[in-house]
Parts: structure tokens; C-alpha cells; sequence
């Protein structure tokens, strides 16, 4: 790659200043005048036929405009199946927690205190909350049949090139059976040397974003909607607005607003349907602001995941066969990440013979979506716990059981593709070198070291940016692509290391959806990838134009001529150049005689680049009460190339405190009635600063081959791998193997014969 003197450097995040004041305005801060505040009142049920709804003495309600239910929604009829568009339940609540009718007034108290006067008749309906109960035979139907299903949101994550077959399923509550499959497994399990069968369970959890689920929206005299949300892209939701409403994409304006954190969520629309039919009703602004409770209740957490798996090897450590069976929980409405979840199980290791069945299956709880790398969490800590107790009956180092297995380039992933260059067995080595792994051989009590690989196959997406000259010599730069993540700055980089500016020179802002380029969801780790590639290719167009009038006015040769310090200058002759608030002035002078410098690059989506981690993670558990202590962590994860690494590391660090959080504390719980008992972060437990340990992040550079820089995704591959090490540190810690994630106290006390 060639030298780069913006790029590759611990730039300052772009925005930091604002938020550090608390200058930066999310969708919660916005308002406007004469605006409503609207409630939702939703179903005390898992399962139940609504009979009917009462809203005469709520409507009477002093301050309340409007009071709607699905009769209100006029395309609800149409598309049932799809979360986004069941804005609210049309005839029978599905899970506990679904939007049932909505009140905007004048106060949010009038509109709180109007839910208690909607009278709604139920009839309860059997509810099924486990998916392997949902599954046998004769089980109580979930819901109506399908008909077609929407995928988008796991398509906005993951985009892969081929997948299993598909087969179809004559139980109603599976709504996705996908196979993956190659050579003989039960040659391969006949040739092993050891055969190893186990089950594991993770919990569903919440993604832990500091802004809930929130919605502005605006309808004027002409039948426009202007929406300010939450959600992490303009012209999706803008889209699915305008079939939820009925009305063409191009009356709705979508504003791009940086959300308060998602971690893979805000992309199902939850709030924006309800605020803009309400608009649209009483012809004022709307705001819509879902409490922290209704968001644990009701927003789209991570699903639950249930694996049996089957592994073989030979006395060597040779992998034979791996069978896996794959059933994901996704809640009351289809769109599990089944997809990415099957293709990693049997993606990490080189397997011979692969029989992969993955199973979507419905049950009375919450839809689910995406938390960072959807899917990949739960089975990594199937197949890394398998792997370690594999390891150890072999009587092998689990990592380097591991390093004799790892996927390399022209390895095969489930789906028979060939994998590109890849780095995770550079990662291997890197965390076998630390000095967190080193110590491992000391076996102190109550202490123990676990390891996993974790990986993400990433998102593909066309996008396009512009790039405008200003009078000042200075570049606006507009995306449509919303900043989660800090993204932004490295986009600032780019434009600046492409021009030859400097990073005070270059403003990149998100637009709106009637101007700005177009852009997907900023998900899926592909948002730096895509954009960032059309943003280095409007540079290039915006220098081509500046080139031609350079030459002209310095009689030079186009290819005699470059870009920096903010002037286009003649190779060896500094001297010559034309600066770039200079060349403004000549593209916008009153009677000038060239056009405006106005960039535009738009880019299709790239090749994969598939990225990969390796965490170790040292824990100390109690032996009389089984609570566990997070002590260390190390995480090397392959970034192909990092744009700026000091961004790279915090979304290392981030996703790896997610990751344990999900080994040993996180769990939304059900009762049996599908009711969820913790609903409050009193006791949904997440961790606080005090339970996580130093998270060194070791950046690993194998260059993948994308035309920007050779980078690849960084968001989600760190969060993948920790739930799995977690659970093979208290393995050594304890001699015990706990089954189900998060290792809660009860859980390791159990595996350990306590309880």
C-alpha cells in the first residue's frame, strides 16, 4: 500500500467536542411547537385474541387529541408478518409487551394517564415460550401462518453469497429450515478418534443503548412527512415508512440523526409508524419515546439460541466431522440471523464432512434483531466450548488445537465458498503471545485462562457520497449513512488523506433523505468499507475536475500535477500551484468561466472481507458461592487495515465488554407465561465499569482486498468470541463446564455439583 501520511493516525473523533458538552442533539433532545406526546399501551399477554377495545373515555381524556388502534393503520391488513409493519396488533397479541392502541396529548402525563382508561377485552390464548417445545409436534400454534416473510434487517448485517437449502417445514412455528452440507459425517465421525456430543443454551439479551427507541415526526399542509429518529438509516426507514403509511417514499423526509447508541439495533422502525399515523391524524408534530422499561420489554433484543452439536477427531487433533443443529428463538415475527449463525458454527475450522440444520422458530416472546455480529455470539460458544473440551480429552493446548484447525485463504465456509485472505490465525499467535496467555500454565486456584476465536463475514452495500469545493478552499463532504460510531472522523481522514488537505479542512455531515446520496444502514460492519470507498472516489473526481483547470491556467501537464497542502501543484515545482481557495474563486466568480468543483463517487458493493478475533480471558470464581470475577483480557482481532486505530481499539474494547457481558451477566428472563420478570436495569444486569477487567486490544493488519486501503469490518467480530472464553476460564477455574450462558453463580454452582 502506498506511504499515507491522515490515514492510519489516532485522529481525534470529529465530534467529540459536542458530545462532551452535550452540544450534540440526539432524536430525544428535538421538539417543535404545538407538538404531542404520544403513548402506547400494550398487551399484559404473551398470547391473546383481542375481543375489543373501549377508547371513548380515554379520547374524552382532558388534553388528548387522539387515541388509535390498528383500524387507524391502513395498510396494517396488508403484511402481518413483518414487525416493523405490524405497527399495532390487528386482532391478537403476540407477545407481552405489543402495541396494542396509542394516545398523543397535549403532556406526557395526559397521555400516560389515558392509556389506564382504554378498555381492552382479552381472551387468553395458549402461549408457547421455548423453542424446543415449539418445535415438537402438536405444539399450540404461535400465530397465523406466514406468507411472506421480510429478511431485511438480517440482510442489512450480513450479506452472504450463498447460503444452505432451504427446506420447508410442516410445523407453522418453524419458520425457517436452512441446510448446510458436505462430504459424509458419519464416515467422518467413524474415522475420529474421539466423538464428542454436548448441548448449549444462551439467553436472549438487550443491546444496552443509552438512547431508547424515539421518533419526531412532522406532517405539513402538503402531505409531507419530515421524521427525526433514532434509527440508523434514512433511506430504509423511509422506505418501510412508506409502506407502513401508503403513501410514495418521496413525501417522506428522513433526517439523519446520530442515535445514542444501537450496537446493532434501531433498525426495525418501532416508534416511527405509530408517531407518523398519529401525525398524519391530528396534522401535528409527534414525539414518541419509548421508556426504559417498554424498551426492555419490547424493543428487538437478541435471541435466545439452542445447539446440539456433534464434533469428531483424530488422535492428532485432525478435525473429522462436525453436525450441528441450529434453532434459533425469534420471537413472535420471523427474522432470526439463522443465515450467519450456520455459516460460522462450521466457519472457523477446516471441516471435511459438515451437516449443518438450522431452525427459525417462533415463539409468544418478543421479536427479535440484531446485537453487533447477530447470531454469531451464541454458536461461537457452542462450537469454542466444544473445542476446548475436545482439546482436552485429546490432551492437546487448546490453542494450539486451534491454530492446527483455523480457516485460512481457500478454506471452505459451510456454503462451499472458497474464504479470501484472511488473518485469523495471525490472531491466534498474537493472543498465544501475550502475557495474559503466557501465565496461564501457573493454575493458581479458583483462577483459570479461556480462549476462543470469534469472526464476522460482514455486510455488502452500494453507497455514494459528494464532495463540494467552498469559497474558503476548505470541502464539505455529504453521506447518507448515519454516524454511530464515530465513523465520521474516519471519513474526515479519507477525503483529507485523498486531497491533500488538512483534517480542519474537511466537514462530512449526514444529510437528509430528499439530498443527500444514498447509503444503507450503518450495520453489518460494512458503513466504513462502503461509503468510505465512495467518498476516496468522489476525491478523485473532484481532483480530475481541478486537475483540468490547473493544467490550464499553469500550462502544465495533467499528469505533471498532485494534490497537497491544500494546492494543486506543478511535481517538483512548488512554486507553480493554484490553491484550493483560489480554485474556488475561479468555479464560482460572477462570469467565470468553469463549473463548480462539485465530487461525486458512487461505489458498488465491494468483495467480502470476512474479519476475525482471538480473545483470552482470565476469571476467578468463588468455590463456595460461584460468583465470578473478570480479572484480564486480550482481544487480537484482524482490521486489514486500521483507518484510525485509536477508533479501532474502542470498538475492540467495546465489543469485548459486551462480549463478557453476555458470558456472565445479561439475560432478559420469561416466566412461563411469557411474561419478562426483569424489566428495569435494577435488574437486568449489566455491567457496570466495576465488573470489567483492563481490555488490551492488539490490532492485527492482514490486508484484505478491498480497494480502500485493504480494511475490513471492525464493530463485530470483538463482541463474538467472549461468552465462550468466559466459559473456558471457569472451566479450568472450576473443572466444571457450564452449558448455558451468561455463567451466572447458580449456573456454575450447579455444573460443579453445589446445587
Amino acid at each position: 500500500m502506498a506511504t499515507t501520511s491522515i490515514v492510519g493516525t489516532r485522529a481525534t473523533r470529529v465530534e467529540a467536542a459536542e458530545k462532551v458538552t452535550g452540544e450534540l442533539q440526539y432524536a430525544s433532545d428535538l421538539s417543535l411547537p404545538h407538538m404531542l406526546y404520544a403513548k402506547v399501551l400494550r398487551s399484559p399477554h404473551a398470547h391473546a385474541r383481542i375481543k375489543g377495545i373501549d377508547t371513548a373515555r380515554a379520547r374524552a381524556y382532558p388534553g388528548v387529541v387522539a387515541v388509535i388502534t390498528a383500524e387507524d393503520v391502513p395498510n396494517l391488513g396488508r403484511d402481518v408478518t413483518s414487525r416493523g409493519r405490524a405497527v399495532l396488533a390487528p386482532g391478537e397479541a403476540l407477545f407481552y409487551g405489543q402495541p396494542v392502541a396509542a394516545v398523543a396529548a397535549t403532556d406526557l402525563s395526559a397521555a400516560e394517564e389515558a392509556l389506564d382508561l382504554i378498555r381492552i377485552e382479552y381472551e387468553e390464548l395458549p402461549a408457547v415460550i421455548d423453542p424446543a417445545e415449539a418445535m415438537r409436534p402438536g405444539s399450540p400454534r404461535v400465530r397465523a401462518p406466514l406468507h411472506e416473510v421480510d429478511r431485511s434487517e438480517e440482510q442489512e448485517h450480513a450479506t452472504i453469497d450463498a447460503s444452505g437449502e432451504e427446506k420447508q417445514e410442516a410445523n407453522p412455528n418453524i419458520s425457517q429450515h436452512l441446510v448446510f452440507s458436505r462430504g459424509d459425517v458419519e464416515q467422518g465421525f467413524a474415522e475420529a478418534d474421539l466423538v464428542m456430543e454436548h448441548a448449549w443454551r444462551s439467553s436472549m439479551v438487550h443491546q444496552g443503548y443509552i438512547e431508547t427507541h424515539n421518533t419526531l415526526v412532522d406532517y405539513d399542509i402538503t402531505g409531507q412527512f419530515t421524521v427525526w429518529s433514532s434509527n440508523r438509516g434514512i433511506f430504509p426507514l423511509r422506505a418501510e415508512l412508506g409502506r407502513i403509511l401508503g403513501v410514495p417514499e418521496t413525501r417522506i423526509r428522513v433526517v439523519g440523526v446520530e442515535p445514542g447508541g444501537a450496537f446493532g439495533s434501531k433498525i426495525t422502525p418501532l416508534t416511527e409508524g405509530i408517531a407518523a399515523t398519529l401525525a398524519r391524524i391530528t396534522r401535528r408534530p409527534v414525539k414518541l419515546t419509548m421508556s426504559r422499561s417498554e424498551d426492555l420489554k419490547a424493543a428487538i433484543p437478541a435471541p435466545q439460541a439452542i445447539v446440539e452439536l456433534k464434533t469428531g477427531a483424530r488422535k492428532d487433533g485432525t478435525l473429522t466431522a462436525i453436525q450441528a443443529k441450529v434453532i434459533f428463538d425469534a420471537g413472535a415475527f420471523p427474522g432470526g440471523p439463522l443465515l450467519a449463525g450456520c455459516s460460522l458454527i462450521g466457519g472457523y475450522y477446516r471441516w471435511p464432512n459438515l451437516h449443518i440444520d438450522g431452525f427459525e422458530v417462533l415463539t409468544n416472546k418478543v421479536s427479535v434483531g440484531a446485537l453487533r455480529a447477530p447470531g454469531t455470539p451464541q454458536v461461537t460458544f457452542a462450537i469454542e466450548s466444544q473445542m476446548d473440551m475436545m482439546a482436552e480429552a485429546l490432551g492437546l493446548d487448546p490453542m494450539d488445537f486451534r491454530l492446527k484447525n483455523a480457516v485460512a485463504q481457500g478454506d471452505l465456509l459451510p456454503n462451499n465458498r472458497q474464504y479470501p485472505r484472511i488473518g485469523l490465525r495471525e490472531c491466534l499467535e498474537r493472543v498465544k503471545e501475550s502475557a495474559l496467555w503466557q501465565r496461564r500454565s501457573q493454575r493458581l486456584p479458583n483462577r483459570g485462562i479461556g480462549v476462543a476465536v470469534g469472526g464476522w463475514l460482514g455486510g455488502m452495500q452500494p453507497a455514494g457520497a459528494t464532495m463540494t469545493l467552498n469559497l474558503d478552499g476548505t470541502v464539505s463532504v455529504q453521506v447518507g449513512s448515519v454516524d454511530v460510531t464515530g465513523v465520521n472522523t474516519s471519513f474526515t481522514q479519507i477525503a483529507a488523506e485523498a486531497l491533500g488537505l488538512p483534517l480542519s479542512s474537511i466537514r462530512v455531515r449526514t444529510g437528509d433523505s430528499s439530498s443527500a446520496p444514498y447509503a444503507g444502514q450503518s450495520g453489518g460492519s460494512k458503513t466504513l468499507r462502503t461509503v468510505g470507498r465512495a467518498i476516496q472516489l468522489a476525491a478523485a473526481d473532484m481532483l480530475e475536475q481541478m486537475t483540468r483547470i490547473a493544467a490550464e491556467k499553469l500550462e502544465a501537464a495533467p499528469g505533471d500535477l498532485e494534490a497537497t497542502e491544500g494546492k494543486i501543484r506543478v511535481k517538483g515545482s512548488p512554486e507553480k500551484a493554484i490553491g484550493f481557495d483560489l480554485m474556488a474563486t475561479l468555479t464560482t466568480s460572477m462570469g467565470g468561466g468553469y463549473s463548480p468543483i462539485v465530487g461525486r463517487g458512487s461505489a458498488a458493493s465491494p468483495p467480502q472481507a470476512p474479519g476475525f478475533t482471538c480473545q483470552a480471558v482470565e476469571v476467578q470464581v468463588d468455590p463456595d458461592t460461584g460468583a465470578l470475577t473478570v480479572l484480564d483480557s486480550v482481544c487480537a482481532q484482524d482490521v486489514g487495515f486500521a483507518v484510525n486505530p485509536m477508533l479501532v481499539e474502542g470498538q475492540i474494547q467495546g465489543g469485548v465488554a459486551q462480549s463478557l457481558a453476555i458470558g456472565f451477566t445479561e439475560e432478559l428472563q420469561f416466566d412461563e407465561q411469557g411474561v419478562l420478570r426483569n424489566p428495569s436495569l435494577l435488574d437486568y444486569r449489566m455491567p457496570t465499569a466495576l465488573d470489567l477487567p483492563r481490555i488490551q486490544a492488539l490490532i492485527v493488519e492482514v490486508p484484505s482486498t478491498d480497494p480502500l486501503y485493504g480494511v475490513r469490518g471492525v464493530g463485530e467480530p470483538p463482541i463474538v468470541a467472549g461468552a465462550a472464553a468466559i466459559a473456558n476460564a471457569v472451566a479450568q477455574a472450576t473443572g466444571a463446564r457450564v452449558a448455558q450462558v451468561p455463567a451466572t453463580a447458580e449456573r456454575i454452582l450447579r455444573a460443579m455439583g453445589k446445587l
